[in-house]
């Protein structure tokens, strides 16, 4: 998305670079609904880091079958420390929502 900001720029076009673009991205949050596996995960860890990642499963929208194997493929995700899954599973949200807690 970055490479899209130095490809030309109209008028009326924000005066924004790649490094503007990365630092945003990095600064959202991201949930795992049906992109719990690795395919998803991966790329997202290097837009951002772990306690960026929210869990989220897109019941009762997406069928069971499939949450329970999008909640396997997060829980087996070999990329996040003890710590960092935790933050994933419950406490990015909590630091996120605090009156929730």
């Amino acid at each position: 998305m970055g490479e899209h900001t130095v490809m030309g720029r109209g008028p009326e076009d924000a005066d924004i670079d790649p490094a503007h673009v990365a630092e945003v991205l990095r600064g959202l949050y991201y949930e795992t609904a049906l992109a719990g596996s690795r395919n998803s995960l991966l790329p997202t860890l290097e837009v951002t880091t772990a306690d960026h990642i929210l869990f989220g499963t897109d019941w009762p929208a997406a069928p069971e079958p499939t949450v329970v194997r999008n909640i396997d493929n997060l829980t087996g995700f070999d990329g996040f420390t003890e710590d960092q899954r935790r933050g994933v599973e419950r406490d990015n949200a909590l630091r996120l929502f605090p009156r929730f807690a």
